[in-house]
């Protein structure tokens, strides 16, 4: 097989340098990755509006604005359970161990008071001006990065109109032997992290709105403090969907601590509940909506998951499923290729991902 050409190395080091710059300035390049997402989500919208007659400029501010209403939304929403449910849950917590320990056996008894000795001894040790300065910090924190993620709705807006004009200069600035891989090698990067992520958001919703009447329904059996929570436990449960494997057993905490605190049948109950939930979810909604998306064993999801947190936290075990079945399918596909090249066959475009053994 012939060495690599010079503009394959400059590819390589193109590719190189750009990982480099991802990683220095990872918020800033996080921010528009959003952004790229929400316009691959409005793209084929826009592109409908504009064959039904609709100037392309009015389709796309018009989805713009309805997913920046729906973001304000959703963001009042998050704040209303954060004010109203999450900090009021924080604060309680230790008196639902308190609670709990004078029912629970002797280990768990002792294990809450080593709990509660040092949940005091940190409130103690904490200097009032010190929370008043880290407030501060987090409302001026706060101020600047929403004004920073105000550029998402123009960057979003200024690429869904102009993307006919920049697909075709992308596809005529292209060599002709280079446009079937970088065709295909776009074609994957779409197909793998945004169906991943339409699928992320399907099941997290079906998942929250299923804990959010079920712990509502038990809430009415056991009452409080179980039913006073039950917005915050589907939201929990919603948002830890998107750590596939560990995020419903993440989201069952709460509501255990919750149900421990109200009686023994509010345990068995929330017990149950979660259970078959996570028996639907694991068996039912992932493999039906997701698993057209990624295709990966569960041993090798929670090794890829681990490694994501491990790498970048909460948002890189987020990541890690879409990036590595990306990086999957390219692998498979210029493998398949190189090996058609080796052959002498020419090049094929791919129609399907191209799936590896540890599918």
């Amino acid at each position: 097989m012939p060495m690599p050409s010079a503009p394959f190395w400059l590819i390589l080091i193109a590719a190189i340098v750009f990982v480099a710059i991802v990683i220095a300035a990872w918020s800033v390049v996080f921010m528009f990755a959003v952004g790229l997402v929400v316009f691959a989500i409005l793209l084929p919208i826009v592109n409908w509006l504009e064959r039904r007659g609709i100037h392309r400029g009015i389709g796309a501010a018009v989805m713009v604005l309805l997913s920046v209403a729906l973001t304000i939304a959703v963001g009042v929403l998050a704040f209303r359970i954060f004010f109203d449910q999450l900090l009021p849950f924080f604060a309680a917590i230790p008196s639902y161990l308190e609670d709990m320990q004078e029912v629970a056996p002797p280990w768990l008894a002792s294990l809450i008071t080593d709990i509660l000795n040092a949940i005091h001894n940190a409130a103690a040790s904490i200097d009032p001006t010190t929370i008043a300065l880290g407030l501060f910090a987090g409302v001026l924190g706060l101020v600047g990065t929403v004004l920073t993620w105000t550029l998402v709705p123009f960057f979003v807006f200024y690429m869904l109109v102009d993307e006919p004009r920049l697909a075709h200069g992308f596809q005529n600035s292209l060599p002709g032997p280079w446009k079937p891989y970088v065709q295909t090698s776009v074609r994957i990067f779409i197909d793998d992290f945004v169906r991943y992520f339409k699928a992320e958001l399907v099941v997290g919703a079906i998942q929250g709105t299923a804990v959010t009447i079920g712990v509502f329904i038990i809430g009415l059996i056991v009452g409080a403090p179980l039913s006073d929570y039950v917005l915050l436990l589907g939201v929990i449960a919603g948002v830890m969907e998107l750590l596939p494997q560990i995020g419903p057993i993440i989201a069952l905490i709460p509501a255990l601590i919750l149900a421990l605190a109200t009686s023994p049948l509010a345990v068995v109950l929330v017990s149950g509940f979660y259970m078959v939930v996570f028996i639907i979810e694991a068996n039912v909604l992932v493999p039906k909506i997701e698993g057209s998306v990624i295709s990966f064993r569960p041993a090798v999801v929670l090794f890829l998951v681990a490694v994501g947190i491990g790498i970048g936290g909460i948002v890189g075990g987020i990541l890690a499923l879409p990036v590595s079945a990306i990086v999957r399918d390219l692998f498979s596909y210029v493998f398949h290729q190189l090996e058609r090249q080796s052959l002498g066959e020419p090049i094929e475009p791919l129609t399907e991902p191209v799936r590896t053994p540890l599918d």
